[in-house]
C-alpha cells in the first residue's frame, strides 16, 4: 500500500508559482486584448483608405501606371530616387542656361515622373517652360509652343497625379491670365490668336446671341451630347448614314470636320459673300453641298456637337459639366477663346475641387480664389473677343478685345457671395455687402462700372449704372458715416465730370475726343450699334465742352476742328489702318452712318479698290464698300470736304475756368 504524504511547498516556491499564475493570465488578457484591437483596426481600415486617398496621402496605381518600368523601378529605391531627383534638376538647369531646351524639357518631366505625387516639381517644370524657355525663342509659332508645353504638362499630367492639389490649379490659372491674358509678353498678341483660333477649330464660330440664353442653349448641345462617340457613331442610323454621306467628300468624323465647317461656315459677313466669283475647287463645292444639305441639318447638328464634347474633353481636358455650371450658374455667358475665361475655369475648378484639403499652401488657396475676380474683372474690360481666324497661320488672324459689360452683375453677385462665404462671421460684416477685405476692391471696380455702363448707353444699361450708385451711395461713406460728396450727384454728372476735369488743355482735349471716336469705330466694326452711336455722342459732349470757352477765341488758337471733320478723319485713319483686318472693315463701312462714309468714300476709293483686289480670292468692291447713296448732292454741298483746312489749336492753351 502507498501513501502519499502531503507537504506545503515552501513560501518562495508558492510565490513563485503564483506571480507564473498571473503572468501567464495577463500574456492572455493581452492575447484576447490584441485579437480584439487588430479586428477592429481591420474594420477601420477602409475608412482610413479612403480618407488617405481623398487627402492625396496615398499613391494611387492607376495615376502612375503609364510610368516607364525603369522610372518605376527607380521611383521605389527610395535614398537614390532622391539623388536622381538632385541631379536631373541640376542637369536641367544647365542645359536650359546651354539653350538645349528640349533635352532640358525631357529632365523636367524625368523629374516629374519620379516625383509624381509632389506638385512643386509640376508647377517648376510649367514654370521653365511657359516662362524661362518661352522667351528664349525668336519666332511666335517656337515661343507658343514653349508656352502650350507649360499648359500640357500641368493640364495632362501633373492634375492626372495631383487631382486635388490648389498648387497646380493656381498655376495653370496663372499661365492662362498673366502670360496669354495680359500684356507683359512680347509676344501676348499672338498667344491669343492662337488659343483663338485653336478654340475656334473646335467650338465654330459664337452663334448670333441676342440674348445670354441663347449662348446656353448652343453650348448645353454639347453637353448633353453623348460622351461616347464612337458608341455614337455605331449605334446611331442617323448619324452612320450622315457620316457615310461625309466620307463620300474624303470628310472625316473628327476634328478635320471640325475646322472645315469653322473655316467655310460662318454666321456673319464672310469673303465668300463679297468674292468677284465663287471658288474653283469643286471638291470643296460637294462638301459645302453634303453639309447644309437640309436633309441632314438634324443630324449633322448633333454629330458636330459629339465631336465637340470629345475634344473638349480629350484634347483640352476640361470639364463639360463644370463649363456649363459656370456660364449657367455663376459667371454668364463665357466665350471660351478667350483666355480670361479659361484662367477663370481653372481658378473656380481648382478652389471647389481642393477646399477642405490638408496640407493646402494657404498663400497658393488665397490666390486661386483671387484668380476669379481677377478674371471676371477683365473679362469686363476686355470680355468681348472678335476674331477674323487664319487657320493656316493663326498669328496673322485678327483679334480685337473690347469691354463687355454683361459680366457686371455676375461679377458684383461674386463679390457679394464670396465676401459672404469668406467674412460671413467677421464681426464688421454687414449683408448685402463683400466684407472688409473685400470692400476696396468693390469700390474701385464699381466706378469703373458705372462709367462703362453709361458711356455704352441704354436704357437697361443706364438703370444698373443708377443701381450700383445708390448702393454705393450707401454703403460706401465716410468714416463717421455721412454721404460721400461724390455720390450725391446724378449719375449723368458722376461720369461727365470726371471726364470732362480732365478736358484742361487743347492736347487732353482732343485726345479724349478722338478716344471717344475710335472707341466708337471699334463697337460699329464689331456690330454694336447701340454702343457706338452713344460713344459718338459722348465724343459729340466733350467737343461742346471745350468749344463753348473759344467762342471769344479772336485768332482761332484753341478751336477744335469741325466735328464732322474730326468724326471724318478718324473712319479715315481707323479704314487705312493695316493692323485692321479686311473683314473689320467691311463690316465696319457696312455698320457706319451715312455722313461719315460720304465724308470719306471718294478719298479712300482707290485704297478700296487696293485693298479688295488684294484680297484671295479677290472682293467685288461694289459689295465689300459700297458707295454712299447721295454722294452728287453730298459733293455739290460739301465741296471742300476732300481737304477741309484744319485748325491747329495751340497746345499750351487751357481752358478758362473762371
Amino acid at each position: 500500500m502507498s501513501v502519499t504524504i502531503a507537504r506545503d511547498l515552501p513560501e518562495h516556491l508558492a510565490a513563485r508559482r503564483s506571480a507564473r499564475r498571473r503572468e501567464n493570465a495577463a500574456s492572455w488578457v493581452a492575447l484576447a486584448l490584441g485579437a480584439v484591437c487588430f479586428i477592429g483596426a481591420g474594420f477601420l481600415l477602409s475608412p482610413i483608405n479612403a480618407l488617405r486617398r481623398e487627402r492625396q496621402l496615398v499613391i494611387n496605381p492607376e495615376s502612375i501606371r503609364g510610368l516607364p518600368p525603369d522610372l518605376s523601378l527607380l521611383g521605389k529605391l527610395a535614398t537614390f530616387r532622391a539623388l536622381a531627383i538632385d541631379w536631373a534638376s541640376i542637369r536641367a538647369e544647365r542645359l536650359k542656361e546651354q539653350g538645349k531646351n528640349y533635352e532640358a524639357m525631357e529632365l523636367h518631366k524625368t523629374v516629374c515622373a519620379l516625383a509624381p505625387r509632389f506638385p512643386k516639381v509640376w508647377a517648376h517644370a510649367a514654370w521653365n517652360m511657359a516662362y524661362n524657355i518661352s522667351v528664349t525663342q525668336y519666332t511666335p509659332e517656337a515661343r507658343w509652343q514653349w508656352v502650350r508645353n507649360g499648359i500640357e504638362i500641368l493640364r495632362d499630367e501633373g492634375l492626372v497625379y495631383n487631382p486635388r492639389s490648389v498648387t497646380l490649379y493656381k498655376e495653370l490659372s496663372w499661365i492662362y491670365w498673366h502670360k496669354i491674358g495680359d500684356y507683359l509678353d512680347d509676344e501676348h498678341y499672338n498667344y491669343k490668336r492662337a488659343l483663338a483660333t485653336d478654340m475656334e477649330k473646335i467650338l465654330g464660330p459664337p452663334p448670333v446671341a441676342l440674348t445670354d440664353e441663347d449662348t446656353f442653349r448652343w453650348f448645353r448641345k454639347i453637353v448633353d451630347s453623348p460622351r461616347d462617340l464612337h458608341r455614337f457613331l455605331s449605334t446611331d442610323s442617323e448619324i452612320t448614314a450622315v457620316v457615310v454621306q461625309l466620307a463620300e467628300v474624303e470628310l472625316r468624323p473628327d476634328a478635320s470636320l471640325l475646322e472645315f465647317v469653322a473655316r467655310h461656315i460662318r454666321p456673319e459677313l464672310t469673303p465668300e459673300k463679297l468674292l468677284k466669283v465663287r471658288r474653283g475647287d469643286s471638291l470643296i463645292e460637294r462638301r459645302l453641298e453634303r453639309i447644309q444639305d437640309p436633309k441632314n441639318e438634324i443630324a449633322l447638328d448633333r454629330l458636330l456637337a459629339a465631336i465637340r464634347s470629345h475634344e473638349l474633353r480629350t484634347r483640352c481636358k476640361l470639364d463639360l459639366d463644370w463649363m456649363m455650371n459656370l456660364m449657367v450658374e455663376q459667371y454668364g455667358p463665357l466665350d471660351w477663346r478667350n483666355a480670361f475665361s479659361h484662367s477663370l475655369y481653372w481658378a473656380s475648378r481648382g478652389d471647389d475641387i481642393t477646399e477642405g484639403m490638408a496640407k493646402t499652401d494657404p498663400a497658393d488657396a488665397m490666390n486661386t480664389a483671387r484668380f476669379v475676380f481677377f478674371s471676371l474683372q477683365n473679362l469686363v474690360t476686355r470680355g468681348r473677343l472678335t476674331l477674323e481666324p487664319d487657320f493656316d497661320n493663326p498669328f496673322e488672324s485678327y483679334i480685337e478685345m473690347t469691354p463687355d459689360t454683361r459680366f457686371i452683375p455676375y461679377l458684383f453677385a461674386t463679390y457679394l457671395r464670396l465676401g459672404k462665404k469668406h467674412f460671413g462671421e467677421h464681426p464688421r460684416f454687414r449683408e448685402g455687402t463683400a466684407g472688409p477685405n473685400y470692400h476696396t476692391g468693390l469700390v474701385t471696380s464699381m466706378h469703373n462700372w458705372i462709367e462703362l455702363l453709361y458711356l455704352e448707353g441704354g436704357e437697361a444699361n443706364r438703370k444698373l449704372a443708377e443701381e450700383y450708385y445708390s448702393w454705393l451711395r450707401e454703403n460706401n461713406p465716410h468714416p463717421d458715416g455721412t454721404t460721400q460728396e461724390r455720390y450725391l450727384k446724378t449719375v449723368d454728372a458722376f461720369v461727365m465730370d470726371d471726364i470732362l476735369d480732365q478736358m484742361q488743355t487743347y492736347r487732353a482735349a482732343s485726345a479724349i475726343i478722338r478716344s471717344f471716336l475710335q472707341r466708337a469705330l471699334k463697337q460699329f466694326s464689331v456690330g454694336q450699334m447701340d454702343a457706338g452711336l452713344a460713344s459718338v455722342i459722348r465724343a459729340r459732349q466733350c467737343y461742346d465742352y471745350w468749344m463753348v470757352d473759344t467762342r471769344t477765341d479772336i485768332n482761332e488758337r484753341r478751336k477744335l476742328q469741325r466735328f464732322e471733320y474730326q468724326f471724318r478723319d478718324e473712319v479715315g485713319a481707323f479704314l487705312a489702318s493695316p493692323e485692321i483686318s479686311p473683314l473689320a472693315k467691311a463690316r465696319l463701312w457696312r455698320n457706319l452712318p451715312l455722313e461719315p462714309r460720304q465724308g470719306v468714300y471718294d478719298k479712300l476709293l482707290p485704297y478700296f479698290e487696293r485693298l479688295c483686289d488684294s484680297q484671295n480670292p479677290p472682293w467685288s468692291r461694289e459689295v465689300a464698300f459700297a458707295e454712299p447713296v447721295g454722294m452728287d448732292e453730298f459733293r455739290q454741298r460739301e465741296p471742300d470736304y476732300r481737304g477741309a483746312p484744319r485748325l491747329e489749336g495751340a497746345e499750351q492753351g487751357e481752358r478758362d475756368n473762371r
